[in-house]
């Protein structure tokens, strides 16, 4: 074998090394912690799939943040960008014969009370449409994950109360 390949092949894991101290440590790029937002059905408690899920940061005026949508676990992955809170909103896909979200859906969570209890939304309080709270009351909060229910108005709901 060539000496001087033996040379370099000793030398190169020093240079390596020491090039290591001159360059420092690359930076690791934060991420935005994450929460689960769980899409289910206010009658029958099945998860919802291909469901947007949009949210806005109050404090930062109406400007959305990207959705995202649920998978077939009736699940989305949700980046936590906001400061203070976060207002989570369930939007149907886009048809009138989609489901829509059951009450009002909780309104700035802070992301310590999302992680360490879970959020189950009531679907009976004021805001979208009416909602049986049947489902609600079998579950239990889930760390790291916001609950929420949709259902297809009745034909009430959808002419005549909003």
């Amino acid at each position: 074998m060539n000496p001087q390949r033996i040379s370099f092949a000793r030398t190169l894991p020093v240079l390596a090394f020491l090039l290591s101290f001159v360059i420092g440590p690359i930076p690791s790029v934060a991420q935005a912690p994450t929460f689960k937002v769980l899409v289910l059905d206010a009658l029958n408690g099945k998860p919802q799939p291909g469901v947007r899920v949009e949210y806005f940061c109050p404090g930062q005026g109406l400007k959305p943040a990207p959705e995202v949508k649920t998978g077939s676990d009736g699940v989305a992955e949700v980046p936590y960008v906001c400061k203070e809170g976060e207002e989570v909103n369930v939007f149907p896909p886009g048809d009138r014969a989609a489901k829509e979200q059951c009450g009002g859906g909780p309104a700035n969570m802070k992301l310590s009370d999302i992680m360490t209890t879970g959020i189950i939304s009531e679907p009976t309080a004021d805001g979208n449409i009416w909602c049986p709270a049947k489902q609600r009351r079998k579950l239990k909060p889930v760390p790291g994950q916001v609950t929420i229910f949709v259902k297809k108005p009745t034909w009430y709901q959808s002419h005549i109360a909003g």
